[in-house]
């Protein structure tokens, strides 16, 4: 049963990081402003963003990248850099964009292509909008309600090719050439129209940098021809509209690393190039920063801004309220429409803040307990309305700058305002949570020690210990009810007085625990000693640290392994020396840099003939069945062919992208379904099919580097099991192998710099699979990439050991204890202020941890279900 309790808590753990820091910003019952009483700047505007660029490709060279964009500014417009926020994928960027909305982490659990709730955007404020590109951006807004006003989507499906067959750019021709066809078709109706939105969506970049990494000739020439085609539609749009009422808009939604991934908050992926031009737009003006814009050495100031800004500047540009959902404040000195224009707009936005700040202190004092409990006192009732009449009297006595500066200072409280009461019970429920973690942490410590039945004085005085539980649930749910606390977070407040309801009930009946620890090969005597439980924390401390500095596991493995094998091994011989290579050869791995968006074709062929290797040395070749030998040795030449086929931009056919498919089917089906009964050549088979299903997955050094861990892995067990013939087993041992399955899964992880795929996209991943950019099937032949070491792990595991076949339980629940010891270290760390890259490393950390005790647990059950081990299977100890 603690199974169960392990995975439903474990879940609720995980999505507990959401309700405490990222609470949805999507706040609802809101009111549209109404539109600006004045003559906007522009009637039209031309948003174009080209997915994936950085602002260093932009920039680079004296933006000798974009010769044509250069002639644009160096004429009129600004130029500057927008910060995005992480996650800096597309959904995120492009929303950040068009609603001004930072979309938080959680709705990842909720649909990332779907909306969960309906927000506004600049289209729907818009008299007409009219877009372009791939279908799953215009999928996001296409979906929302439009408010009665005519939005034209057409989008070309995201299954692109990835393989270099194909120019990328072609995508942007795309997009260019279904421009210019409305425009020919709809020149006389559009002339006519205002407060019109035309988007433009470019995944060419997106895609080069994926495929061919930016700075590469193939991703420069994308960005060549994009961006003279830019150029060339800005022209068009100019003699169509030749008012001189159009603005023109020019960024990215995300940036992109020089492996080719995004995801995470490094400076290349948050940091993207903005321009803006045309009507209403002011010339730039001296900012302090500049930068270099051609050859010969003119200097150009540079702007910068958060990317959620740039949506009530296009609002405002042409005359539209900002969205209701909107967090961006309107980036003053932007636009030439005159002062009275800008403090107009910016007090439009002053008011659409205003809206969301007032509806969540209504939501607040709505409960009964609210005049007793803390509020935002820097913005009061009585602040706003002074605000109002303030504002009201500067505009009617053109006071233009003065009320831009109070506008400016009320809408940066009303940000704080916000963020105030989106985080009102933060504090309560990360000590709430805290008190989860901790009951359980004590559930499995009882687990673990008790071996004895509870006497009925005992259970009396436990039962009445639970008498002040039930009280404090009771009145939390009378608190939760009375004050409208929303149920999500009267949940986690409610959650550890559950929790430790468990760990009453079961000193109650402890007898539980005698059972599933019956086996007669444990000493089951006096509890742990207070240095074991200090070793337990102590290892869980010291895995901490390696998520912080990938180069520390190094020397993790190397203390773990000459503490737990080199007394093992008799010094001076064959098996000897063979493990201390592996180990000091395996410890420069995480030295290297992260293999994602890597690619030598020489590393990974030296991995695939250390496999073969390998396999025709083992002990067990001749048990291998002749279509094992035969489908492995044909796949890893079709490996070969097409990791040949991909590096020199040559489409795979067809029958070797379905010879790889049905590969990965035999690989699973043909280890279950053999009926061999040895464990060794069971475990021998699992290495072969998993090696060679992951090299099929690698582009560089993982596949070497894999090959080495396991052969590590298998010496280092054989060493520790025929000393553990001789020693005394003891829960300490459950804790040295629960520490090594553990330290094994990070090793594989990090040694590799498979990690970076979590938070990363490279489509070469499947390269063998398919050519199309299939972004879910990809992403889950990287999770297989992932979790294929670990499995293989846990099956070197229960062959070599008879200790964890026998005490699988107890093990495990060492390894859940040394995970959640480890999970409330990051609970503490999660982060929602200051860096970015702060921000989503200390997400990533925490989902990393939790999600780690499920996935080893169901991973364990697989490598069961693979090697079908019995009670009376008994591996041969052996050092090879």
């Amino acid at each position: 049963m603690w199974v169960v309790y392990a995975l439903v808590l474990h879940l609720l753990l995980l999505g507990s990081i959401f309700v405490i820091y990222f609470r949805s910003p999507v706040i609802e019952g809101l009111q549209p402003q109404a539109a600006l009483n004045v003559e906007p700047p522009a009637n039209r505007l031309v948003l174009i963003v080209t997915d994936g660029l950085r602002a260093e490709s932009f920039f680079a060279e004296n933006c000798g990248n974009v010769p044509h964009l250069r002639k644009i500014f160096m004429r009129e417009g600004i130029v500057g850099i927008s910060r995005t926020r992480v996650p800096t994928e597309s959904r995120p960027g492009h929303i950040a964009l068009i609603a001004g909305l930072y979309e938080d982490p959680s709705a990842v659990t909720r649909g990332w292509k779907e909306n969960p709730i309906e927000f506004d955007t600049v289209f729907n404020r818009s008299e007409q909008t009219y877009a372009w590109g791939a279908h799953d951006v215009l999928h996001i807004f296409e979906k929302l309600a439009d408010s009665g006003r005519p939005m034209y989507f057409d989008a070309y499906n995201h299954d692109l090719d990835f393989s270099g067959q194909h120019k990328t750019y072609k995508q942007d021709e795309w997009v260019f050439d279904r421009v210019r066809l409305l425009l020919n078709r709809k020149r006389e109706e559009l002339r006519n129209a205002k407060k019109i939105v035309f988007f433009l969506h470019l995944l060419g970049l997106d895609t080069a940098g994926h495929v061919h990494k930016p700075g590469t000739p193939l991703f420069l020439e994308n960005l060549k021809f994009t961006e003279e085609e830019i150029y060339k539609i800005y022209q068009r749009f100019e003699e169509t509209f030749p008012d001189n009422r159009t603005a023109y808009l020019l960024t990215s939604d995300h940036g992109m690393t020089d492996s080719g991934s995004h995801g995470a908050g490094a400076a290349y992926e948050t940091d993207t190039p903005f321009m803006l031009w045309g009507a209403g737009v002011a010339r730039s003006a001296n900012t302090g920063i500049t930068f270099t814009a051609n050859a010969e050495g003119l200097e150009l100031p540079l702007r910068e801004l958060e990317q959620a800004q740039l949506t009530p500047l296009m609002s405002a540009l042409i005359g539209l309220p900002p969205p209701m959902n909107n967090f961006g404040i309107l980036p003053l000195a932007y636009m030439s429409a005159g002062d009275k224009y800008e403090a107009l707009a910016a007090h439009s936005n002053a008011l659409q803040l205003l809206a969301q700040y007032k509806r969540l202190q209504e939501q607040h004092k709505r409960g009964i307990l609210a005049p007793f409990l803390n509020s935002f006192e820097q913005l009061t009732s009585l602040e706003i309305n002074a605000y109002m009449a303030n504002t009201a009297a500067e505009l009617r006595l053109n006071e233009f700058k003065e009320s831009l500066i109070n506008t400016n200072i009320i809408m940066k409280l009303a940000l704080q305002g916000i963020d105030y009461y989106h985080g009102y019970y933060r504090n309560w429920l990360l000590i709430c949570t805290t008190f989860t973690f901790l009951g359980w942490i004590l559930y499995l410590y009882r687990l673990l020690t008790h071996n004895r039945t509870t006497s009925n004085k005992e259970a009396k005085q436990k039962s009445r210990a639970t008498v002040p539980l039930y009280l404090a649930a009771m009145l939390l749910i009378v608190f939760v009810v009375v004050q409208r606390v929303p149920i999500s977070v009267g949940f986690y407040l409610l959650l550890p007085l559950i929790v430790w309801m468990l760990v009453m009930r079961q000193g109650n009946h402890s007898t539980v625990a005698v059972r599933v620890y019956s086996q007669t090969s444990v000493t089951r005597g006096a509890p742990p000693s207070w240095a074991q439980l200090l070793l337990l924390i102590a290892c869980a401390e010291l895995l901490v640290f390696t998520f912080f500095e990938r180069r520390l596991i190094s020397l993790c493995f190397l203390a773990f392994n000459g503490y737990r094998s080199w007394g093992n091994l008799k010094p001076n011989t064959l098996e000897f020396y063979k493990w201390l290579f592996l180990v000091i050869t395996l410890s420069c791995f995480p030295l290297l840099p992260l293999s994602v968006g890597y690619q030598n074709n020489y590393l990974l062929l030296a991995g695939i003939l250390l496999l073969l290797l390998r396999a025709f040395l083992s002990r067990e070749r001749w048990s291998y069945s002749w279509h094992t030998k035969l489908c492995n040795a044909l796949i890893l030449i079709n490996t070969t062919v097409c990791i040949y086929l991909h590096s020199h931009q040559l489409a795979v056919p067809l029958p070797l992208k379905l010879f790889s498919w049905l590969y990965l089917v035999y690989a699973i089906l043909s280890i279950h379904l053999s009926k061999e009964t040895s464990l060794e050549v069971r475990l021998a088979q699992i290495t072969y099919n998993f090696g060679t299903l992951y090299a099929l997955l690698c582009m560089s050094y993982e596949a070497l580097f894999i090959q080495l861990l396991t052969m590590e892995l298998v010496a280092s067990l054989g060493a520790q099991c025929a000393a553990e013939l001789f020693e005394h087993k003891s829960l300490q041992s459950s804790v040295r192998l629960a520490f090594t399955i553990l330290l094994y899964t990070f090793f594989s992880l990090f040694g590799s710099g498979n990690i970076a795929s979590i938070s990363s996209f490279d489509p070469n991943v499947a390269r063998c699979f398919l050519s199309h950019f299939a972004p879910f099937v990809i992403m889950s032949l990287v999770l297989l990439k992932l979790l294929l070491p670990v499995v293989l792990n846990l099956a070197i595991v229960y062959t070599n050991s008879e200790y964890a076949r026998q005490q699988e339980q107890q093990i495990f629940i060492c390894l859940l204890l040394i995970c959640d010891i480890m999970g409330l270290n990051f609970l503490f760390l999660v982060r929602n202020t200051g860096s970015w890259l702060e921000i989503g490393s200390s997400i990533s950390h925490f989902v990393i941890m939790e999600v780690t005790t499920l996935v080893l647990l169901l991973l364990a059950y697989a490598a069961k279900w693979l090697l079908r081990p019995k009670n009376g299977d008994r591996a041969e100890c052996k050092l090879n």
